[in-house]
């Protein structure tokens, strides 16, 4: 964290290796009472962080030397990272206008208002919402355990367990991440039960958060909006920090008619925005269910979906990977090169030598006269 006196150019300056998160570059001369307060957020690019997902690839513009377009995968900003940068722009949400609430048998939306304060004390608000149909995510979590059936589980807790559970084989592949792992495909007989227990599994736990998610979504949603944060990010974008300035009131405190004026009108700067409601989230119930899985079914990493679900991006296209073509063997030659008299098979080079010697190819004991005519 830092703190920088003087105009937005300045801070442009200082902060050129960050992912500056600020909607304008224009100049603006700050008077003695505000300054700039900047606030550096970090990107853990650990697979197992949660900070980021990926999303897909994209093509770089560039070919390889065999004239190959070259991707590059892009990630987005999942929960945990936009938490903190929303906490760190002081990103404020209106418990009067962020609700949720179920639209029918299968329907929940949420909205929510954020806000952010400016400079001179007002503030901009968004709104968004967020709509989860059930009938829509179980026809998703069918297509991915589909694809993961038959293309193979590639992280290795899930395919592990899956293995235990479900008769397949193991082959090689690559994971998310780009790094070749062992992957677990379900043999055919096996597949439709995993693909309808999983999907089971995956419904009933969405059936118990799909409020709370689609609160969360919405809120996301507003966090993007106002941060103006982009869709996707390469590794190497993400590798910078982001910078995040805001504008705060810092008035010379040794000078007494300030310290009057900040005592008559105490702190009421730091308040929140819209009051101190808390925000509550109501809790749907299902009619009751005759399952048939168990709570050890529930916490099986077999019927884990790796589906993310702030992701409000559209999937992205992805390379198409040929393998890579087996080296073709080098050709019999031995055939092209035969004694004329005998048959016999002879190498280049006594080929070579017969054919400048004695004017046809021969085997060394037709040379010396020991070979049949």
């Amino acid at each position: 964290m830092k703190e920088v006196l003087g105009s937005l150019p300045e801070v442009i300056t200082a902060y050129k290796n960050y992912n500056l998160l600020v909607p304008t570059a224009t100049d603006v001369q700050l008077n003695p009472f505000y300054k700039f307060h900047v606030e550096e957020v970090p990107v853990d690019l650990g697979e197992n962080s949660g900070d980021i997902f990926k999303v897909g690839s994209v093509k770089t513009g560039k070919q390889d030397e065999k004239g190959k377009d070259i991707w590059e995968d892009v990630f987005s900003l999942s929960k945990p990272l936009l938490n903190k940068m929303a906490m760190a722009a002081g990103i404020q949400f209106n418990p009067k206008e962020t609700y949720g609430e179920r639209i029918d048998r299968v329907t929940y939306r949420a909205q929510a208002q954020g806000a952010m304060r400016k400079a001179d004390g007002t503030a901009r608000t968004e709104t968004d919402q967020k709509v989860i149909c059930l009938e829509d995510e179980e026809e998703k979590y069918r297509i991915e355990f589909a694809d993961k059936a038959t293309k193979g589980i590639t992280d290795e807790k899930q395919a592990q367990a899956a293995a235990e559970i479900f008769s397949g084989q193991w082959v090689e592949s690559k994971n998310k991440w780009g790094k070749k792992c062992q992957a677990f495909v379900v043999a055919k007989e096996d597949r439709d039960r995993y693909i309808d227990r999983s999907v089971m599994v995956n419904m009933a736990l969405l059936k118990k958060t799909w409020a709370e998610k689609a609160m969360t979504g919405a809120k996301l949603r507003v966090i993007r909006a106002l941060l103006g944060v982009k869709g996707t990010y390469t590794k190497a974008e993400l590798q910078k920090n982001f910078a995040i300035p805001t504008v705060i009131f810092s008035p010379d405190f040794s000078d007494p008619q300030v310290r009057q004026a900040m005592l008559t009108q105490g702190m009421n700067s730091v308040n929140n925005m819209f009051g101190t409601p808390q925000i509550a989230v109501k809790s749907v119930d299902f009619e009751s269910e005759s399952t048939v899985f168990t709570q050890d079914d529930l916490n099986n990493p077999a019927y884990a979906s790796d589906t993310e679900n702030e992701d409000d991006y559209p999937p992205m296209q992805e390379p198409d990977i040929a393998p890579e073509p087996e080296p073709e063997p080098e050709p019999d030659r031995s055939a092209d090169f035969q004694c004329s008299r005998c048959g016999e098979v002879i190498n280049e080079r006594v080929y070579e030598y017969s054919i400048n010697k004695f004017g046809e190819p021969l085997c060394i004991k037709c040379q010396r006269g020991g070979g049949r005519r």
